[in-house]
């Protein structure tokens, strides 16, 4: 595919998603803007609502979609045209806890990747976290609607539902007087080499190697950080090493990540040590 179109399809959000939408559709239309060396820049238009295998089978097809942000994994990058700069710095690898308010003594005796093993995660179908979590033995349940995995912590059909660091507070915010049982769980963060990255088709080269290009001048310009500090949907969790007591962070490898990812440069991605202070604990690999 040589030529970019004039009006780019992508999904409409799911349910209560719309400050996620905003996030990466915005932080596409900028990357778009920064890229187009001239060129007129694409609208964005908002097809149908589709979960991630969906989004991947569309996007080779090359009619519904045309451009979508997932995570990642080998998989993916296979199939798809991955634009490898994550969309959060990584941040999405860091995750917080939605639990039942009435099981915080609980919680607080784990301190260990081990200690947490025997409780069951709530994870979204097709969601690369269910593969990573199953490698490291955590036991996960998959379930195919976003607002079913809150509903299956309030019933205890799950003991824990992890999000990216920076979605737990706003959810739940808008969930507050549906389940009042929920809280974000504050002390203890499951940590993997994770990215969400913009996918195109394979063979849409241009689009990518644009998008690719607007991505990096935003970060040669020091847009990126200031978008990531300013939207709604992450500016709560900076600065990052504000003052944080009692935390266990447990690290678990991510054996489905390309191995060819370089996690550790800080150009792309936070690092473990822009989240001190904490307390660490590795879980056994």
């Amino acid at each position: 595919m040589d030529k970019v179109p004039t009006v780019l399809k992508i999904p409409k959000p799911q349910p209560d998603s719309q400050a996620a939408q905003s996030y990466y559709l915005q932080l596409l239309r900028l990357a778009l803007e920064k890229g187009a060396a001239g060129r007129p820049v694409p609208a964005l238009q908002e097809t149908v609502m589709m979960e991630q295998g969906r989004a991947t089978y569309e996007l080779n097809r090359g009619t519904m979609i045309d451009v979508y942000w997932m995570g990642t994994n080998i998989e993916r990058e296979q199939k798809l045209r991955a634009i490898r700069i994550p969309l959060d710095r990584g941040l999405i690898g860091y995750r917080r806890f939605i639990i039942r308010a009435d099981r915080q003594a609980e919680f607080n005796a784990i301190s260990t990747g081990d200690g947490l093993k025997p409780y069951l995660a709530c994870q979204g179908l097709d969601w690369p976290d269910v593969d990573i979590m199953r490698a490291a033995a955590f036991r996960v349940t998959e379930v195919a609607v976003l607002e079913g995995l809150y509903q299956q912590v309030v019933a205890k059909r799950c003991d824990y539902f992890p999000r990216g660091y920076y979605e737990a507070t706003s959810e739940l915010a808008q969930r507050a007087a549906t389940y009042p049982e929920l809280v974000e769980y504050q002390s203890m963060v499951l940590h993997y080499p994770f990215a969400i990255y913009f996918f195109v088709r394979r063979d849409n080269e241009m689009l990518a190697q644009w998008i690719e290009q607007g991505l990096e001048r935003l970060i040669d310009e020091g847009e990126f950080l200031a978008y990531m500090e300013k939207h709604p949907l992450t500016r709560h969790v900076f600065p990052l090493n504000k003052t944080i007591t009692h935390i266990h962070t447990v690290h678990i490898s991510n054996p489905f990540l390309p191995v060819d990812t370089d996690f550790s440069n800080p150009r792309y991605w936070f690092q473990p040590a822009d989240f001190s202070p904490v307390v660490d604990e590795s879980a056994p690999r």
